[in-house]
């Protein structure tokens, strides 16, 4: 069936539908043509691991610190992940966390109540007695440093 267009406007519209049409037809006929065999793909990467999971694993290089910038803002994010780390009894992952939080902020008192909260959970307690000491030593005039004590003093009966 042939259409023969009444005016100028339906011939570019004709002739847009035939066009339209080609295209399609050569998208479809042309399609296997694009696609890559699975030999001839690149081969994939494994995915990346958490950041965390060597440090958590012992297996990370902690030879190598450098001195961070105080950044209130990145030991926050430090210490929200910490505690999703906790809460998941990924201790190890927390303390590292905690301590990357410590580095941004050498004063803050939620780092260190983390910190040594994650040390006491994982049965370490003189590294929990030291980070108490620590704290107690760059702030003594913190508010918190009277608690601090009386925890470091239960720790140390035990």
């Amino acid at each position: 069936m042939y259409l023969r267009p009444q005016s100028s406007f339906d011939t570019s519209i004709l002739k847009q539908v035939q066009i339209l049409s080609l295209y399609l037809v050569w998208i479809l006929f042309s399609g296997p043509m694009f696609h890559l065999s699975a030999q001839n793909r690149a081969p994939q990467k494994p995915p990346e691991l958490i950041r965390d999971t060597d440090a958590a694993e012992g297996k990370a290089d902690t030879g190598t610190t450098t001195k961070k910038e105080h950044d209130p803002v990145l030991a926050e994010q430090n210490i929200n992940i910490g505690n999703f780390y906790f809460k998941k009894r990924n201790y190890d992952a927390a303390i590292q966390r905690y301590l990357d939080a410590i580095e941004y902020e050498p004063d803050s008192v939620r780092a260190y109540e983390a910190l040594t909260r994650a040390y006491e959970k994982k049965g370490d307690n003189e590294k929990a007695i030291s980070a108490y000491k620590k704290f107690i030593e760059h702030n003594p005039d913190s508010p918190k440093s009277t608690e601090f004590r009386t925890r470091l003093a239960k720790l140390e009966k035990k």
